[in-house]
């Protein structure tokens, strides 16, 4: 994928705020203005090589590169991972005497609450002349709507960049490239086994607890429904009670109700939600019909025994940040 000459940019767009610290600003989620003490994004200590799993390469061509005149430069949009992608440059420095180069989620502003990514991230200057020289600084990030671009403040000196016998500025013509590759956050899956599932008598049932991304979990089962014809089921923080103020943690799951019989008819729901003080459980209120749960011959109970699985996947924990107590389907 190529892109030659940078593309025109709204005025309103020139003007808009980014964030391109290390860290994370701890009250809200407002873009941190552009300053001088803006830092790198971290290098990965020997991080997973972006050719290691499926990536996406964008080569970005920009021409009479010394001749712009904007502050900041946006590539034209790509995909990768079901999200829209452009690269940002500073073509004199984001308040620095480096080249300052990034990657920024293009459509943040219409992505859904809770929205992250978790991105392998390698940007490269290529030396047109010698490639041996070409510069590449790779970085691991989780995007989401608070840290919605990321990359190198001091990518490489302008003194470099500018010097035609460098090799970085060809006839005025100027080549980055960006690879991009989604990692997918390690999973768990849990098995409960609940004999005599008929002869339940409590309304709602814990299973054991369960370790997932440093974090401790239960499912949370209604065999008779949550105040409905259908079987209710949930994941549940189970140590809620006991963790500080403003802690939250992020994870995609499924959840699913094993059949014992025809495994082609197991239900299985995914979904991914924000935990936290007021939300620390998370599922499915109608989960399936208890017509069909109860049914012996749908093969859901087996000698009265039900299977549920949970698979887990923790995409964040924050223990500082607070989240908004926003309205929301829970139990």
């Amino acid at each position: 994928m190529t892109l030659t000459t940078p593309p025109p940019i709204d005025p309103e767009e020139e003007e808009m705020l980014v964030l391109h610290s290390e860290f994370v600003a701890a009250e809200g989620s407002e873009p941190v203005e552009e300053t001088a003490n803006s830092v790198d994004a971290p290098k990965v200590d020997d991080p997973p090589k972006v050719d290691d799993r499926p990536s996406e390469r964008f080569t970005w061509t920009i021409e009479n590169f010394s001749k712009l005149t904007r502050k900041k430069v946006y590539s034209d949009v790509f995909l990768v991972g079901g999200y829209k992608w452009r690269v940002l440059i500073f073509p004199k420095g984001n308040n620095s005497d480096h080249l300052s180069v990034y990657l920024d989620v293009a459509d943040f502003a219409t992505l859904p609450y809770g929205w992250s990514k978790n991105i392998q991230l390698s940007l490269a200057v290529v030396n047109q002349v010698n490639s041996d020289f070409t510069i590449r600084k790779d970085t691991q990030h989780r995007f989401n709507a608070r840290t919605k671009d990321w990359g190198f403040t001091s990518f490489m000196p302008l003194s470099d960049l500018y010097d035609p016998s460098k090799g970085y500025l060809l006839n005025d013509t100027f080549m980055v490239e960006a690879d991009v590759a989604v990692v997918d956050p390690p999973t768990t899956r849990f098995t409960w086994t609940i004999e005599n599932f008929s002869r339940l008598t409590d309304k709602m049932l814990w299973s054991d607890v369960f370790f997932v991304g440093g974090c401790k979990w239960r499912v949370l089962i209604y065999p008779k429904g949550n105040n409905t014809d259908h079987l209710s089921l949930y994941l549940d923080a189970a140590d809620s009670i006991t963790l500080p103020d403003g802690w939250n943690r992020h994870a995609q799951f499924s959840l699913a109700m094993v059949n014992q019989i025809y495994s082609e008819s197991t239900i299985r729901k995914d979904t991914e939600h924000r935990f936290y003080t007021h939300e620390s459980d998370w599922g499915f209120t109608s989960f399936m019909p208890l017509s069909d749960l109860y049914d012996p011959g749908k093969g859901y109970l087996l000698n009265d025994t039900c299977i549920v699985e949970a698979d887990v996947a923790v995409l964040e924990v924050d223990v500082k940040d607070s989240i908004p107590n926003l309205d929301g389907l829970s139990i």
